[in-house]
């Protein structure tokens, strides 16, 4: 069933943030104006109260220069530093931001969940679920979030996001030399260092501090990557790891624990906890000294991953409706 035509969408995002949410956000700017929405971003700081104002039913921003990270100047949304609060207009707000809902009091809120655990604290701050109003749409990044939000009598709508069109991969450069190493990202170093320590043998490498550039080739040349963070949404770093033809293993928690969201064979998940530590390290061995054997294993997920900006736009159609304003405009 098709969603409501807005004359408007403002989608709000943190200022000049360089991680996954922000990205989504950039995304969805982009599948809405492709689906001939107006559509436009709207960059605040952190602390809502000085900088977000509320004049005569428009809500206002500073009109700063530069708000916006360059790395998402290729998806093409312009900006907006004024939202008029209005029934036909549509606000996208990430789940950083609970307390942005309440300032709108005819303009539709869509409360999108990018993660779970990360909004949590501040949501519980202003006042929970139930202070987030009947008008609120709930829209999810990750089943995770989906699942968190029926548990609670909530419906969510998934309105998920794909890895960035660079890091996709030829088949020339997958084909390519691979050599024994482990990457790992920040959020998970602290179990990583302890599977280190039972497989010193092996080249480990952290994700930390660089471009998508190096990412890119880093992953490329590498033959695991292996993720014990908390996964609080469907985290594009596995993802992206899969795409360069790396191996996956991840732990249990968050959005890995459920087989759509991360859909690996399940053998490839382990709990993250001490006494797994050897069991884990032997795994990791095999998979490394194994990896042309077993590279197969993660072909449906690579292509999942490929399919996943088609899917994505999918559902910002089923949330927000096609033939928006601007096309109405051009009839």
């Amino acid at each position: 069933m098709p969603g409501p035509a807005y004359r408007k969408v403002f989608i709000v995002c943190p200022a000049l943030a360089r991680t996954g949410g922000p990205e989504a956000l950039h995304q969805l700017g982009r599948a809405l104006l492709d689906l001939g929405h107006d559509a436009a971003m709207v960059y605040i700081a952190d602390d809502l109260d000085t900088w977000v104002s509320l004049r005569d039913g428009v809500v206002e921003v500073p009109a700063l220069p530069d708000m916006m990270a360059p790395e998402y100047a290729p998806y093409g949304v312009p900006r907006a530093m004024l939202i008029p609060d209005q029934e036909d207009v549509a606000v996208v707000i990430p789940e950083i931001w609970p307390r942005l809902v309440g300032r709108f009091g005819r303009a539709v809120p869509h409360f999108w969940w990018l993660s779970i655990d990360n909004g949590l604290e501040r949501l519980e701050q202003a006042g929970g679920l139930a202070a987030l109003g009947a008008r609120c749409e709930h829209l999810c990044q990750s089943h995770y979030a989906l699942a968190w939000l029926a548990a609670r009598g909530v419906r969510g709508r998934m309105l998920s996001d794909y890895i960035a069109p660079g890091m996709a991969a030829t088949a020339a450069e997958l084909a390519g030399r691979r050599e024994a190493r482990v990457v790992y990202p920040a959020r998970g170093r602290a179990f990583a260092e302890v599977l280190r320590e039972r497989a010193p043998e092996l080249d480990w490498r952290e994700m930390s501090g660089m471009t998508q550039a190096q990412v890119r080739a880093l992953l490329l040349s590498s033959r695991l990557y292996a993720d014990f963070g908390g996964h609080p949404g469907k985290d594009r770093m596995p993802r992206e790891a899969a795409s360069l033809g790396c191996c996956v293993v991840t732990g249990r928690q968050g959005a890995a624990g459920n087989p759509v969201d991360i859909p690996i064979p399940d053998r490839y998940k382990f709990r993250d906890e001490l006494f797994m530590a050897h069991p884990i390290a032997r795994a990791i061995r095999r998979i490394v000294r194994e990896y042309d054997a077993l590279v197969g294993d993660f072909a449906a997920y690579r292509a999942a991953i490929a399919g996943e900006r088609a899917v994505f736009a999918g559902e910002a159609r089923a949330v927000f409706g096609a033939g928006g304003s601007l096309q109405a405009r051009a009839r």
